[in-house]
């Protein structure tokens, strides 16, 4: 097996959907309900750890998350991902407190949707201007590339 936490996560997530379906007392179509709720849940999780162990670990790098091709910051990047998580948490909070889920309003998709649209046009511009990274063998120090 090529990913061993990938199957230790599956097993976990039908073992707890298994204890709960035999051990919950209650109607077995509510016990269905909580078998396939807390298993996905327990699933959900374990992906999450598996891929924060990932990045501790070294596996999944992240240095580059929010750099330009150049080197620098790319702010567009930065609030495309400030944003997603404020409101992620946002409705997941809301989730917690009301245990319901909320109807999303327009005006959080239009937000998400500026943002994801600035990020956009600003890799549209720069692969449009043929700009390059900073590592780039074929240029000079005056940005220009240099043909031989």
């Amino acid at each position: 097996m090529k990913n061993i936490e990938f199957v230790i996560s599956a097993v976990v997530t039908v073992g707890t959907a298994f204890v709960i379906a035999i051990w919950v007392p209650g109607d077995p179509s509510v016990k269905l309900k909580l078998a396939f709720e807390y298993g996905m849940l327990i699933l959900l999780f374990l992906f999450g750890f598996m891929i924060l162990a990932a990045i501790a670990s070294g596996k999944i790098d992240i240095s580059q998350l929010l750099s330009e091709d150049g080197g620098g910051a790319s702010m567009s990047r930065f609030q495309l991902l400030i944003f997603t998580f404020v409101i992620g948490l946002s409705f997941f909070l809301i989730v917690v407190c009301k245990c319901e889920f909320p109807a999303v309003p327009s005006n959080v998709l239009a937000l998400l949707g500026i943002s994801a649209t600035t990020y956009g046009v600003s890799k549209g511009i720069q692969a449009s201007g043929g700009l390059k990274g900073k590592g780039d063998a074929n240029s000079n120090d005056n940005g220009k590339t240099n043909t031989q």
